[in-house]
């Protein structure tokens, strides 16, 4: 029997309103990664993720309007301060 911690499963998106969204349910943002001059934002793989995504593709998610509106606003903050630090 092996006694290796296996790393936490992770998800990476560089389209701003999905990671918005995934903040909006509660998702935690783990960190900001540069790919070039593209900003990809990883989160921690929950178990309801697959749920999310199905949901905010076929456009059935019910999440609060404002809280996604400010979402949006911090994910566009955190790339422009990603691209600063190139």
């Amino acid at each position: 029997m092996s006694n290796e911690i296996k790393p936490e499963p992770l998800y990476k998106t560089s389209d701003l309103y999905f990671a918005a969204y995934l903040k909006t349910t509660g998702m935690e943002l783990l960190k900001t990664e540069l790919d070039g001059r593209k900003v990809i934002f990883v989160f921690e793989k929950h178990h309801s993720f697959k749920d999310l995504k199905r949901e905010y593709f076929n456009r059935t998610s019910r999440v609060p309007a404002l809280t996604f509106v400010d979402e949006i606003r911090s994910m566009k903050s955190l790339t422009y301060m990603a691209k600063e630090n190139l």
